[in-house]
């Protein structure tokens, strides 16, 4: 799922901080040893490796069981593993450790949003994206607008997506959704505007269904044959049997 669960710790580089296996790690270091050991997990979450992630988590819970970054990869894991009970445990158990901690909140936000408890999403996410040390805050802005159009807020989707997009101007999301705004309004300058926008972001990957339905409305309107053959053939071969293709279908001159 994207943008499940991103690893964005402040730690240092697993190849800056290679751990050494000593015996007495606790007389050396343990809150440092603990660092390298959840650094360690993240990389071994990323490759697919659980039962390793597991157990440097465990360790390092061993070494400093006040480690909010060991509660958050735990979560990051159990997550991964469908058991939500437990990854909120971790996830709350880190955010009371670190209060402070947008990482954490991010991650639990995503946990929430999966389970569909939107509100609490948007708390956490809202924590995350108002914290200026946090790297992804494009991220949770990103998460708080599809939340709000989710809810019905439309207003506060738009402002959402508009701060999204100065903090990364290469999410597509956001963009095909502040197009879709435009559209509906019959601004379409502003539609195409944020449509290329959109098609830059995804640069060579496909487009979504919903883009490529706004993309042949907006075809139509810029008389762009061309694009409004390409966007057609390209909805009907790979997106047969969505919503947005029966819609075309059921639209003026659908070409069908």
């Amino acid at each position: 799922m994207k943008n499940l669960c991103l690893i964005m710790l402040s730690l240092c580089s697993l190849q800056a901080c290679t751990v050494q296996e000593f015996a007495n790690d606790r007389k050396a270091d343990p809150a440092a040893s603990a660092r390298a050991r959840v650094a360690i997990a993240a990389e071994y979450i990323q490759t697919n490796k659980p039962e390793l992630a597991l157990q440097s988590l465990e360790r390092a819970l061993e070494l400093d069981p006040k480690s909010a970054e060991a509660h958050n990869v735990m979560g990051v894991l159990l997550e991964k593993d469908d058991d939500f009970v437990k990854a909120e445990q971790n996830y709350r158990k880190a955010l009371s450790l670190k209060p402070e901690y947008p990482q954490a909140r991010n991650n639990y936000g995503v946990l929430l949003y999966r389970l569909k408890r939107y509100k609490e999403a948007m708390e956490q996410f809202s924590i995350a994206a108002a914290d200026l040390s946090y790297e992804r805050r494009e991220t949770a802005l990103e998460y708080v607008g599809k939340i709000a159009l989710m809810l019905g807020d439309k207003e506060k989707a738009k402002v959402t997506f508009e701060r999204a997009l100065k903090l990364n101007s290469r999410l597509p999301e956001p963009a095909l959704e502040l197009a879709t705004f435009a559209y509906d309004e019959q601004n379409y300058p502003e539609a195409n505007r944020f449509y290329q926008r959109y098609l830059r972001a995804i640069d060579k990957d496909v487009q979504s269904a919903r883009g490529l339905w706004l993309g042949i409305r907006l075809a139509r309107i810029n008389h762009d044959n061309n694009a409004l053959a390409s966007y057609e053939l390209a909805l009907k071969r790979l997106y047969a049997n969505s919503e947005e293709y029966q819609t075309y279908l059921n639209s003026p001159n659908s070409g069908s």
